[in-house]
């Protein structure tokens, strides 16, 4: 697959122009076609543009590495006239980098291998109140500003706090709260066809014993 990938980036390498339009296929099996920004020769880098999935004033715009792409072709050549690209804000960019990389290191401030996705999904609740600086792991425990403590199962009576703190502690139980009566309700044991498995049980003595009595009588059976 990645033989074919680059056959195909190859045979088009060197036919990219700014305003084409191009389509490939993705490692990830999605097709991407779009106008031609920019292309780098050396790294084999294409950004397009696309037409935006949410608001059909909008762009959106992919840069792919063609060596992980396949099926690339370029199916409207430009015809000279085509508006140049905008500047963009690197400062912005930037900026959109270092909050991306910050949201994905509190992310995994969250992950503790000891518990369960719902602990984890409690404490990037309560981290979004106080910061994800104010809240840590200790253990199994989940430690809020270093004096207010949730020990497992997480509930309201399981919060403690080391330096008498009410306010904090009344907060935090609002917090857990809101979070498992927003949670939906579990399935009952069995799945759904528990009940109708039961119902169904509970009919076959009723006909047994009509059969039973029916044939002690001397009368006929129902046929089914």
């Amino acid at each position: 697959a990645t033989g074919s990938a680059n056959a195909n980036a190859n045979a088009v390498n060197d036919c990219f122009t700014i305003g084409s339009t191009v389509v490939c296929t993705t490692c990830f099996n999605d097709e991407v076609e779009g106008e031609v920004l920019a292309f780098d020769h050396n790294t084999k880098m294409l950004i397009l543009k696309c037409r935006s999935k949410s608001a059909e004033e909008l762009s959106d715009i992919y840069v792919s590495n063609l060596s992980l792409c396949s099926n690339v072709q370029v199916i409207k050549e430009c015809n000279g006239n085509f508006d140049d690209p905008q500047k963009l804000n690197l400062e912005q960019v930037k900026m959109r980098l270092r909050k991306t990389v910050e949201r994905r290191q509190d992310y995994l401030k969250s992950k503790n291998a000891d518990v369960s996705p719902e602990a984890q999904e409690l404490y990037r609740a309560i981290a979004k109140q106080y910061g994800y600086n104010e809240v840590s792991w200790q253990g199994p425990n989940i430690q809020i500003l270093n004096e207010v403590t949730i020990s497992p199962p997480y509930r309201v009576d399981n919060v403690v706090s080391t330096s008498n703190n009410d306010s904090s502690c009344n907060y935090i139980k609002r917090i857990i709260k809101q979070f498992f009566n927003t949670r939906p309700s579990p399935a009952p044991e069995g799945g759904p066809g528990a009940v109708a498995s039961t119902s169904s049980a509970s009919v076959s003595p009723t006909s047994s014993s009509l059969s039973s009595s029916n044939a002690a009588s001397g009368s006929p059976v129902p046929a089914n």
